[in-house]
């Protein structure tokens, strides 16, 4: 990948994404006095994973670098020790999987 594909405005928005998606959601989600069931369901199963199949669809339509699929699971990674248990870890293997699977369905 080249140095300016690195440093351009499509890498900030990807990140920025996956910031929003990994630490503002469970910031929402913990200010609306909802179970830890609740939580667990729609930010971790509902809302990451629509993000992962969609992340990993979008770049590969658009024929963009693959290394754009591990900016979501490194920065849950960053803020799961905020919001979640340690079990919570785990799910980041399941977010790459299935970002690259979706990136797959898409190449030919």
């Amino acid at each position: 990948m080249a140095i300016k594909k690195i440093f351009s405005i499509t890498t900030l928005w990807y990140l920025t994404v996956a910031f929003a998606i990994s630490l503002v959601i469970p910031i929402i989600l913990s200010e609306l006095n909802l179970s830890d069931i609740q939580k667990i369901g729609i930010a971790l199963f509902g809302i990451n994973i629509v993000y992962a199949v969609l992340s990993g669809l979008i770049v590969g339509l658009k024929k963009e670098p693959a290394v754009y699929l591990l900016f979501f699971p490194i920065v849950y990674l960053l803020g799961v020790k905020l919001f979640f248990e340690s079990y919570a870890y785990y799910l980041s293997l399941i977010y790459i999987v299935v970002t690259y699977l979706a990136y797959g369905i898409t190449k030919e």
